[in-house]
């Protein structure tokens, strides 16, 4: 039984028992106690005059502030921080436009008087993870739902539902997608959905303590509303299991009639027959139709998701607990389809699940954020400045906030670039597991003081930089050629430059998973090398193995041990970052290290008539590394010689083979090295174009020593998977991989 069967059968089960771990943590404060407003500003909001009560409220607000100095203390008044979230609500929305929610019917004005009533309602509304650009839609979003439902003894259960649900619609990259009236896709209907689910007890149990932010990640799929409902009533699996939702509907690309799913008639016979999950499940499709239905599967539990873009590919995410977020179908990096704070995943959720780890830290910066603009709007720059900083001592990561900082003070006159250095190495500090936050939030800071420091002193604050980019998780989406470009234009003579390669070289051979030290070979390949600067980075990478020791010995001539394992370790890393330039580069520049007799054939085996190899201008890539593995031999695997390549104690360990181009498949030869053979029984070799989604090419119970292996009429592939199945964690090792086209 393949995995889609499996999954289609578990579909079948009842809704599962949870889990221990919650998606998220409960609330650490209570919502703000309400105020009752003072007689002159209820009468303005009954009036409908919002331009008279912003004036007013503005004028008591800073009488209060004259009077009691203490802007710390002011925030801790519920009457104060009452008027506060009013006047930040009717900045960011506009007066006119607030009259116009109120002016629309009687209804709409009875919400907009119970809105303004409600300071932690305001306060969630503001703080649902973007400034509410389009505030006006989603109050009358806000609007819409309470007067459906604003009257139930539980609404305040679900406020967070409906301002999550108002955020994503008009807020944020999803929000052109989602239409507020369309006949599939309505959020009132989405809101009620939702609720009838949860109090069904259909949904995660973490889903009701979900913030609006959260909550843009549960009800903010581009699909029908019916989609939420069938998924939930058909889709059931463990909470975790979510990320293999997607195979519950069958990878095809063609439709029972033949239209393929590049064109406009793949789905048109069901679609308004059933909801876009049903159609999908039915008729199945490709990478992005399966990530959405696994997107949707995990959604309709009131689990966070996401889809995300990669290259010539479709994956999606789902969120497993607070700041932990697992792949499904290849993800979950890449491009986010839903996203708050940028789109490159993992950067931007890490970000995102920092500043809002907090409830109570998060609400209290949104309260400053409010009384920043409050005296800005006032004309004290000076004491916006220092709402700000108090903003971000309670979440130093927040970039809305950090960007409005840094606009001030850049308007702020004697700033000298010391002061900008000064600033620069405290924001820095914050910025531990966020480093490419870092240098994006901090790049124009940095152009205020680079030129007007000594060289060396430059140096130093791109490896300070570099050792919070090398602590910060990250992967091959992240690119990390735009960070090294950047530095490197402010490095003025040949000395800096190597210098600078060598900082770069070593912070990151030293620290992280190599992806990163994979992308810096990558880009130094492509800076140096390719500009007749080879001896530049043979340099440079000679001194950074020369520190690989304990004592971080120095001297010309590198120790040829440190030297190998520097390549070693380099290579690996290349093929993490998946750049073939690099890999080839460094693989012929470590060709010294092996044994391997490059015009040799120690391939035994017939090779059928009209197969002919492919050359080795790709890259091999490895699950694991150890200590008997030898990468320099790696890119030998490819050619008859042999090479030698060695995992880690894995379940199923691999080898993938990326081509340089795409080819129509003839066929391989897989072959064991010698020794401990019997590790190797239970194999399977798949083929991919894309690099995401694997398709089988052929299974053995017991691998021979050499594994001829001939492809199907037909078979393109780009990608080629090597992978045991084993029943215990064991080591791979093998010598070939040849593989041959037509």
């Amino acid at each position: 039984m393949n995995i889609s069967h499996l999954l289609l059968c578990t579909s079948l089960l009842a809704a599962p028992v949870c889990m221990a771990q919650d998606l998220t943590e409960p609330e650490t404060e209570a919502p703000a106690a309400a105020s009752q407003l003072p007689a002159f500003l209820a009468q303005k909001i009954a009036a409908g005059d919002f331009a008279g009560l912003q004036e007013e409220l503005r004028s008591s607000l800073l009488a209060a502030n004259e009077q009691t100095k203490s802007e710390q203390k002011l925030l801790q008044d519920p009457q104060y921080r009452h008027q506060l979230d009013i006047h930040e609500l009717l900045r960011v929305t506009g007066p006119d436009n607030v009259k116009a929610v109120f002016s629309k019917s009687p209804q709409d004005a009875a919400f907009i008087k119970a809105f303004l009533q409600d300071p932690a309602w305001m306060e969630l509304y503001l703080g649902a993870g973007l400034i509410p650009e389009n505030s006006p839609q989603g109050l009358q979003i806000l609007s819409d739902i309470w007067k459906t439902d604003g009257k139930s003894t539980d609404f305040r259960n679900y406020q967070s539902l409906a301002t999550g649900i108002a955020s994503v619609f008009s807020t944020g990259p999803m929000a052109g997608k989602l239409k507020t009236n369309s006949a599939n896709s309505n959020p009132v209907r989405r809101y009620q959905i939702f609720k009838k689910l949860h109090q069904e007890n259909k949904l995660h149990p973490g889903f009701i303590k979900l913030r609006p932010w959260e909550m843009r990640f549960v009800v903010g799929h581009t699909w029908d509303d019916k989609s939420y409902e069938w998924s939930n009533e058909h889709i059931n699996l463990p909470w975790r299991r979510y990320t293999d939702a997607c195979w519950a509907a069958p990878y095809t690309g063609n439709n029972f009639f033949g239209d393929t799913i590049q064109g406009p008639l793949f789905y048109v016979p069901w679609r308004d027959a059933c909801s876009s999950a049903e159609n999908t499940q039915a008729i199945g499709g490709v990478c992005g139709g399966l990530s959405y239905f696994g997107t949707m599967a995990a959604q309709a539990h009131g689990i966070p998701a996401y889809p995300v873009g990669q290259p010539g590919h479709c994956a999606y995410a789902v969120r497993v607990k607070r700041g932990a977020w697992k792949g499904g179908f290849g993800g979950p990096d890449g491009g986010m389809h839903n996203h708050i704070f940028g789109s490159e995943a993992p950067t931007s959720y890490l970000l995102m699940e920092t500043v809002f780890a907090d409830n109570a830290r998060a609400d209290q910066a949104y309260l400053w954020a409010a009384q920043a603009r409050l005296n800005e709007a006032a004309g004290n720059r000076d004491k916006a400045i220092q709402a700000w900083e108090e903003a971000l001592k309670q979440t130093p990561q927040h970039p809305f906030f950090r960007t409005e900082l840094q606009r001030l003070l850049m308007e702020k006159e004697g700033m000298q670039p010391i002061d900008w250095y000064v600033y620069a190495k405290d924001a820095l500090s914050h910025y531990k597991g966020n480093g490419f936050a870092a240098f994006n939030i901090l790049k124009d800071v940095q152009n205020k003081f680079l030129m007007d420091i000594p060289s060396e002193d430059r140096i130093t604050w791109f490896k300070d930089l570099h050792e919070t980019i090398a602590s910060t998780p990250t992967s091959w989406a992240v690119k990390f050629q735009p960070v090294l470009d950047s530095q490197s234009a402010f490095l003025t003579n040949p000395q800096e430059k190597a210098a600078y390669l060598e900082t770069v070289l070593s912070t990151h051979l030293k620290t992280g998973d190599g992806t990163n030290f994979g992308q810096a070979l990558e880009w130094a390949v492509k800076t140096f090398v390719e500009n007749g600067q080879a001896d530049v980075f043979s340099n440079a990478f000679a001194k950074v193995a020369q520190q690989m020791g304990d004592s971080g010995a120095s001297g010309s001539a590198p120790d040829p041990k440190k030297l190998k394992e520097a390549y070693g370790k380099a290579i690996y890393a290349t093929e993490m970052a998946r750049s073939i330039p690099a890999f080839q580069t460094l693989s012929k520049a470590a060709a010294s290290f092996s044994d391997a007799n490059t015009s040799a054939n120690t391939v035994n085996a017939a090779i059928p008539q009209g197969w002919k190899l492919v050359p080795a201008d790709g890259m091999v890539r490895c699950s694991t590394t150890c200590q008997w593995d030898s990468p320099w031999d790696h890119i030998n695997l490819l050619r008859p010689c042999g090479g030698s390549q060695h995992t880690d104690k894995e379940a199923n360990p691999n080898v993938i083979v990326e081509l340089k181009n795409g080819v129509n498949l003839a066929g391989l030869v897989v072959t064991k090295r010698n020794g401990n053979e019997d590790r190797m029984k239970k194999m399977e070799v798949s083929t991919s174009t894309d690099g995401a989604t694997w398709f089988p090419l052929a299974t053995t119970e017991n691998m021979p020593k050499e594994w001829v292996i001939t492809a199907p009429e037909g078979t393109k592939a780009k990608w080629i998977k090597v992978e045991a199945k084993n029943a215990q964690p064991e080591f791979m090792h093998l010598r070939h991989i040849l593989v041959y086209e037509k």
